[in-house]
């Protein structure tokens, strides 16, 4: 008996055990769904405008953003400007990211859901580092992204494939705090690559007017312009023959929007650009770019090339002046000028940024540049297709002289025929007298010539495209031709 009653105390105790670690459990849970509730948002006091640097890393890799002169730069290309719209979309992520919800996850276990600090080599389960900075260097915000939430309540980061199933949510961890949140939103902006951040649209060259290709050989380069921004582009110095091949060289939309994949800093361009081929660019803005191009130099490099550009601009400080203009013409063309003055010299300013810089671009980017003059050239034009040179059997009149084109052949003029008096004819008819009248012709219609109306200006330029000819407009029109009766013969 004493026995079963001991029994029965362990009993008690046990079940009182757990029934205490069990209430412990669930109000930690109970607090944490509270939180959650309190806290709908992952940084409550976010503040995007007094972030002044940015830091991302994992274990292998890292990238460091910071504002530098007024301007966002990757301290990792040598300060060159980062993509101000990606990054922009990254803090307006964080500063209204919503909280999904949370777990209680011992740090021995944050491994498994790929929330540890990255850069510690006896861990695993490392995520991705983010720290952000105010202007003075002070850590304002710091948290690990983790792994991608799985069907099966764990994540999907390498270290926990054996949960398997779908992504979903992501696990973040907060430094300093003990729960690990849940948050809908991917964050994908965040990456430690330091070229996924670069500005890409670095120059544009737009309404090109002329291109001049200097090679390391005299005879390899050469020169194109065009009168107007659709005409086509015509090879100066053509010889008989010679033109330019359109299916082989595209230069209506050359280094139109072009794009890069990663950046070398300035220092490094004197020696990388030493055997390029230089290019000048003009354009009807009165934009001029000079490129350097050239192939990039070592193994399994592939298509990879390298291109250097300086910018500059002969803006029109004023419009050119227009003869008897109107006033409320004035106004408009004035406007019109000022705005699109401002637009050029916005483009100007913003490229010059980018000046200097090594780019590493694809061969589909300058290729046209790299071309031989041989290169661009057509198929020679058909001998029967070419203009006719002068030769010495042709005649005064400018047509070929027979005599000399067929050896032997004369060709005196012909015997002239003595003439004799007709014979008499018997009972002939006296000759026929006939008379025709005179046929009034009717009076030629006056023509009126309408002038074309004026082409607008280029606001910049000034220029303007040539005026086609006058069309000339009969006046009325064109009277049928005159009947003309049969004539008959005079009577005996």
């Amino acid at each position: 008996m004493k026995k079963i009653i001991i029994l029965l105390v362990v009993l008690v105790a046990i079940a009182g055990t757990a029934y205490f670690q069990s209430n412990k459990r669930n109000s930690r849970l109970n607090r944490s769904v509270t939180n959650v509730k309190s806290r709908e948002l992952l940084f409550p006091d976010f503040d995007i405008n007094g972030i002044k640097k940015i830091r991302i890393k994992e274990d292998k890799s890292e990238t460091t953003l910071a504002v530098q002169n007024d301007t966002w730069v990757v301290l990792e290309r040598a300060g060159y400007p980062l993509e101000k719209e990606k990054l922009q979309t990254a803090l307006m992520s964080l500063k209204y990211e919503k909280i999904k919800g949370s777990r209680q996850i011992g740090k021995d276990s944050w491994g498994k859901v790929g929330v540890n600090s990255p850069g510690n080599a006896t861990v695993s389960g490392a995520g991705t580092l983010v720290e952000l900075f105010d202007d003075k260097d002070v850590l304002k915000y710091s948290f690990v992204l983790g792994g991608q939430v799985t069907s099966s309540g764990g994540s999907n980061n390498d270290q926990m494939q054996m949960f398997g199933g779908p992504k979903g949510d992501r696990f973040i961890r907060i430094q300093g705090e003990d729960t690990i949140w849940e948050i809908n939103d991917q964050l994908p902006d965040l990456v430690t690559k330091p070229d996924a951040w670069l500005a890409k649209g670095f120059f544009d060259v737009q309404k090109l007017k002329s291109v001049e290709v200097t090679a390391a050989k005299p005879a390899d380069s050469w020169k194109a312009a065009r009168a107007d921004e659709t005409g086509d582009f015509t090879l100066e110095g053509a010889g008989p023959g010679e033109s330019i091949d359109a299916g082989k060289v595209s230069l209506g939309t050359l280094l139109s929007s072009p794009t890069f994949n990663d950046v070398l800093p300035k220092d490094k361009a004197a020696a990388i650009m030493k055997d390029a081929v230089k290019a000048k660019l003009v354009t009807f803005d009165g934009f001029t770019y000079n490129i350097q191009a050239v192939k990039k130099a070592g193994q399994g490099d592939g298509d990879k090339y390298h291109l250097t550009m300086t910018v500059s601009a002969d803006l029109p400080k004023e419009r050119a002046a227009v003869k008897d203009e109107k006033p409320e013409d004035k106004k408009k063309n004035d406007e019109a000028f000022a705005e699109a003055k401002k637009t050029l010299e916005g483009k100007l300013a913003n490229e010059k940024r980018f000046e200097g810089w090594v780019y590493e671009v694809t061969e589909y980017t300058v290729s046209s540049l790299l071309k031989k003059r041989a290169e661009i050239l057509g198929a020679p034009m058909p001998a029967n297709q070419q203009a006719p040179a002068a030769s010495g059997n042709a005649s005064p009149s400018g047509l070929p002289d027979i005599k000399k084109m067929i050896p032997g052949l004369n060709l005196a003029p012909p015997t002239p025929v003595p003439s004799s008096p007709a014979a008499p004819v018997a009972n002939s008819a006296p000759p026929m007298s006939v008379t025709t009248p005179a046929v009034p012709l009717p009076a030629a219609p006056k023509t009126e010539i309408k002038p074309a109306p004026a082409p607008e200006a280029n606001p910049i330029t000034g220029e303007k495209p040539a005026v086609p000819a006058p069309a000339l407009e009969s006046s009325k029109p064109a009277a049928p031709a005159p009947s003309v009766e049969p004539i008959q013969p005079a009577k005996p």
